[in-house]
């Protein structure tokens, strides 16, 4: 990195023309009165003896810089020796000089301006390790320029402060008056977030901090000059510039989040401010002390080889104070923004110039140098711009323009140093031999800054016409009232203030001394002091002719309208005594009432106790009436159960030998179409066989179902015959294949077809299938054909009529059919019932004829043997075959 230059580089303009608005502001601020920037020198005293120096302070403005013993060691001389420089400062401080006498000096009358409504820079400048900040700041023991100016501060205006959240701000470099409403709203919200422990107060810390400058001190004496009409609040940001970009240290986003940088605005006075920076209300200074501490913990601080703490930023700590004029009766701030007087004191930390060569800075601190060194050359360009602008204007030439926006630090305080407040710096110098070159570019820097004139700036206050010291004679008003109401007197409590009583001429006479040779001037302001107070005399005498005035016309108005409420009083009591004799009456009307509504009440009660007795009888009445039709309704259910039981039985059992019949006939009209058939191919084929006579045509169908029919004919006849039977097209069940036998050494294999959730059985018997396959749907052909399958056992659960279970088994042969298919002939049924041991009555068991004769008709025999297989099975596990029926 190559070395920063000993002097500022000169920019040419972009655009050399100049707008009209710059010329006249230029012709504007050339009208007014100009100051100088006041610079002031502090040199920081010597680490150790041991060490040389190479500058010495001849009086209290002057300083020598004296480059010989420097020559000496380090340098040969080139032409001839160096002679020392002077630099003339407006106050010089002594390595000896005190915290306090920096701030008597600098900052007081910056603190006065503050009362006042003006606005103050007050920035240090120099070198790295040379005593800014502790100038600025101070340590722990001696406070530094920012504490006392707080401490004056608030002691000044500690009697004269509004409430909290009075004045608010708009985010637009502007405040905002509030109601007292509004504002005990905020109030109760700061409270919430202090007792929660968020927004700021989640990072705040009662510990003091090394940076923060110290309590214990001289307490220091309030300043005079204030208006005590007015009412006052303190706002503070702290913002800093790192790698010229702007940061909140107030922002609240927490200490470990990164900040999010700000950008510089114009507001609508054409000041520059801070857009979204964070202002703080602060009521005293150990309230901005602690907010000052929480911004110093985000401050980028860093070790170098000349500095163990060394600022990497800029900090801008501003004080801004809000003053606005009271009512007319002096307690509650008048609610126009217009009436907001807000002045400024920017108290600003410049970090340190360095050289590359001697901090040894790389990487992250050698980018932080750079861009400290560019902004400070920045503000060395703009200051001497503003210096050749002087010069031209006084020739009559164009000006140049300021390049302000080439840094953030400049740019900020535009407003300063083109005539909106007073401009102070301190410029710190370290007086080691090794900062000689330096100390002699910040001597050169400060000898031009004092060149430069700022125009005075002249506040402006609103006059709204109110009685001065009006707050004070409230006051005093509210503590006379309070003496009188201790005395006992009632009628102190009725009085009203009258704030327009309190007349002034004005301040007192001013100390002229007329020996002086300016004895003339004296006199002539003097003059015109006393007419200033002669005219103010006519006026309040004028005041109070019209007050006098205003006051007889009072009395008289009062003393007619006491006439007419005499004769009105006295009207009023001949009418109170005629309602005083008519609401007698009425009184006595009124107890000869009450006492028969007494009666009345009594029949009454007697009457709603009978009522309640023979609402209680007939609610009995009911309750019994509904409980026996809740039985009726229970005794209906019962048997209609039971009949729906009965009725489902019954019809099982007729569907059962309808079936059966239907069977039967079934069977008789196929035997009958067999021998028709029959009948029908003998009659049709040329030779008859001979058959014996007593064999009828059922025999042979019999003998030819059995495979005994072996009569053979001829070959030509007999093959025709037999296809024509088997050809024959039947309707109903599959003829079986009578050429199957079924292989006996094999064993039976069965097929259970049960239901998918089985009750378990818990009779006494249980079935026992040897070598079965369990099925739940039957629905492919080929899972009663495969696997040789011999045996098929339906099983079937349903419930009796007492509710318990029934299990049947139906079991029966599977025969192969002539189409390749299978045919189930049932031969079986089984019955199985699970019942309780406990109640078995002994019943004795129907027989067939019974079981017939119940059945109304003559039964087949194969449900005969079914009931009759049922009737044994029920015996044989419970010793009865029925439950007889409860009536």
């Amino acid at each position: 990195m190559k070395a920063v230059p000993r002097t500022p580089m000169r920019v040419v303009p972009k655009t050399p023309r100049v707008h009209q608005t710059v010329e006249k502001q230029r012709r504007d601020t050339s009208d007014k009165a100009r100051d100088p920037v006041n610079v002031f020198c502090r040199v920081r005293p010597l680490q150790s003896d041991a060490d040389l120096t190479s500058l010495r302070v001849k009086n209290s403005t002057t300083i020598a810089l004296n480059p010989q013993d420097q020559l000496l060691q380090h340098h040969k001389p080139h032409n001839g020796a160096q002679r020392e420089v002077q630099y003339i400062f407006k106050h010089v401080f002594q390595p000896d000089a005190t915290q306090q006498d920096v701030y008597a000096a600098v900052a007081q009358p910056l603190v006065e301006n503050l009362l006042k409504g003006r606005n103050s820079l007050l920035f240090t400048y120099g070198v790295t390790g040379s005593g800014k900040t502790y100038t600025m700041t101070g340590n722990l023991r001696h406070r530094g320029i920012m504490p006392r100016c707080l401490d004056v501060l608030f002691r000044t205006i500690s009697d004269y402060q509004a409430k909290k959240f009075v004045f608010k701000p708009d985010k637009l470099n502007g405040f905002e008056i509030l109601s007292e409403e509004d504002a005990l709203l905020e109030r109760q919200h700061e409270m919430n977030q202090r007792f929660a422990g968020s927004g700021r107060f989640a990072f705040r810390h009662k510990d003091s901090d090394p940076e923060i400058a110290s309590q214990a001190s001289v307490e220091p004496i309030p300043l005079l000059g204030l208006d005590e009409d007015n009412m006052y609040s303190v706002f503070v940001t702290y913002i800093e510039i790192y790698n010229n970009s702007v940061y909140d240290l107030l922002e609240d986003s927490g200490i470990q989040k990164t900040l999010q940088s700000k950008i510089i605005r114009e507001d609508a006075n054409r000041h520059m401010f801070v857009h979204g920076v964070t202002e703080v209300e602060v009521k005293t200074v150990e309230d901005a002390l602690e907010v000052f501490q929480m911004g110093q913990k985000r401050k980028r601080m860093g070790h170098t080889v000349l500095n163990a703490e060394s600022s990497r930023s800029h900090s801008v700590f501003n004080i801004r104070l809000v003053q606005a004029p009271t009512d007319s009766q002096g307690e509650n701030v008048v609610q126009d923004r217009q009436n907001i007087t807000v002045s400024q004191l920017s108290l600003v930390d410049l970090a340190g110039s360095e050289r590359s060569s001697r901090t040894k800075n790389t990487g992250v601190r050698l980018r932080e140098a750079g861009n400290i060194n560019n902004s400070l050359m920045t503000l060395r360009t703009c200051l001497e711009y503003l210096r050749e602008n002087q010069l031209a204007a006084s020739n009559g030439l164009a000006p140049k323009k300021v390049p302000y926006r080439d840094s953030k630090i400049t740019h900020m305080f535009k407003n300063y140093f083109d005539g909106e407040g007073q401009v102070s710096m301190i410029v710190c110098i370290n007086p080691r031999i090794e900062d000689y070159d330096e100390n002699m570019q910040v001597m050169k820097f400060a000898e031009m800054t004092q060149e430069v004139q700022i125009a005075r700036a002249t506040p402006m206050k609103q006059d709204l016409g109110l009685t001065p010291g009006r707050r004070k004679a409230n006051k005093l008003f509210k503590i006379a009232v309070n003496n009188l109401n201790e005395l006992g007197i009632p009628e102190a409590k009725d009085l009203e203030v009258d704030v327009g009583l309190v007349y002034s001429l004005g301040p007192d006479f001013p100390a002229y001394e007329m020996d002086s040779p300016e004895a003339q001037i004296k006199i002539r302001e003097l003059m015109h002091y006393l007419e200033q107070r002669i005219e103010k005399r006519k006026k309040l005498r004028a005041n109070l002719d019209i007050k006098c005035d205003s006051f007889r016309q009072m009395l008289m108005n009062l003393d007619r309208d006491n006439l007419q409420l005499r004769t009105e009083l006295a009207s009023l009591k001949a009418v109170y005594k005629q309602e005083r004799d008519r609401s007698a009456a009425l009184e006595k009307k009124v107890r000869i009432h009450e006492s028969s509504i007494d009666v009345l009440n009594n029949t009454l009660s007697k009457q709603e106790r009978q009522i309640e007795e023979l609402t209680f009888k007939l609610n009995e009445k009911e309750n019994m009436l509904t409980q026996k039709e809740h039985e009726k309704e229970k005794q209906k259910k019962k048997f209609s159960s039971k009949l729906a039981v009965e009725s489902d039985k019954n019809k099982r059992e007729f569907e059962l030998k309808l079936r059966e019949q239907r069977v039967k006939l079934q069977e008789r009209m196929r035997i009958k179409d067999e021998k028709l058939r029959l009948v029908s191919n003998i009659l049709q084929s040329e030779d008859l066989p001979s058959l014996p006579r007593s064999q009828s045509s059922e025999n042979i169908l019999n003998e030819k179902d059995r495979g005994a029919y072996t009569a053979r004919t001829e070959e030509s006849s007999v093959p025709a015959t037999r296809t024509d039977i088997y050809a024959t097209p039947r309707h109903g069940a599959a003829a079986a294949n009578n050429r199957h036998r079924r292989s006996r050494s094999a064993g039976d294999k069965w097929l259970e077809h049960r239901a998918a959730n089985p009750v378990p059985l818990g009779t006494i018997m249980q079935p026992h299938l040897k070598n079965r396959k369990s099925v739940t749907k039957l629905t492919d052909l080929k899972e009663l054909t495969a696997h040789g399958t011999t045996k098929y056992c339906l099983v079937s659960q349903d419930a009796d009529t007492d509710g318990d279970v029934e299990t049947k088994l139906y079991k029966g042969n599977v025969i192969p059919t002539c189409g390749g298919g299978a045919q189930v002939v049932f031969n079986d049924v089984e019955c199985l019932k699970q019942k309780s041991p406990v109640h078995s009555p002994t019943r004795k068991r129907p027989s067939n004829g019974n079981i017939s004769a119940l059945g109304g008709g003559a039964v087949p025999s194969t449900v005969t043997s079914a009931q009759d297989v049922a009737s044994r099975c029920n015996l044989g596990i419970e010793g009865h075959s029925s439950k007889k029926s409860k009536i």
